[in-house]
């Protein structure tokens, strides 16, 4: 039986809040990749060189082909015959980039289209403080060829304000009865 050799980083989010984590892995400049386990969910976020790239949060079931599709980028002929060739050609590019390469959607369209995941990826987890995190030093995030440098401080402040206003829209107007 082979094991995993322990991971350089672990923590409970009661004690490291997952901001606290995202901004450590920043300042340190590290590379790898960052899981959050919380009772009923998992998150992964991959840093290089202390910059967020790329996040996959939980709840995320539609694709960014399905994403594209529903937001009316491109139709779905197009996305099934990239996700055809994705299929046949395993270590090639993924479906986003196939689309680009083939002109059907525009770079900026499908680089917003990450980042907005990205965006709910974190917030979906910003204010977990039951669970896990594990840091792994070095983890790349294989299966995706398009990685965003986005910037995690005002990525954190945008997702801090947006649980407030949700948090404001959900209690009652204490100055009304």
């Amino acid at each position: 039986m082979t094991r995993r050799p322990p991971f350089d980083l672990q923590g409970e989010l009661r004690s490291f809040p997952a901001p606290l984590v995202f901004q450590m892995l920043a300042l340190g400049g590290l590379d790898g990749r960052l899981t959050l386990r919380g009772p009923n969910a998992t998150f992964d976020a991959y840093f290089q060189r202390g910059k967020l790239v790329f996040a996959r949060g939980p709840g995320q079931t539609a694709t960014v082909g399905e994403e594209l599709v529903a937001q009316g980028l491109v139709g779905p002929e197009p996305v099934e015959e990239a996700a055809r060739e994705r299929l046949r050609r395993r270590t090639g590019p993924r479906i986003g980039t196939i689309l680009v390469d083939r002109g059907l959607i525009q770079r900026p369209d499908l680089e917003r289209v990450i980042r907005a995941r990205i965006k709910d990826a974190i917030y979906a987890v910003v204010d977990w403080r039951d669970g896990k995190f594990t840091f792994e030093s070095g983890a790349e995030p294989r299966d995706e060829d398009i990685l965003l440098d986005v910037g995690l401080e005002s990525l954190l402040l945008e997702c801090m304000a947006r649980l407030d206003d949700a948090k404001r829209g959900a209690a009652p107007d204490e100055g009304h009865a």
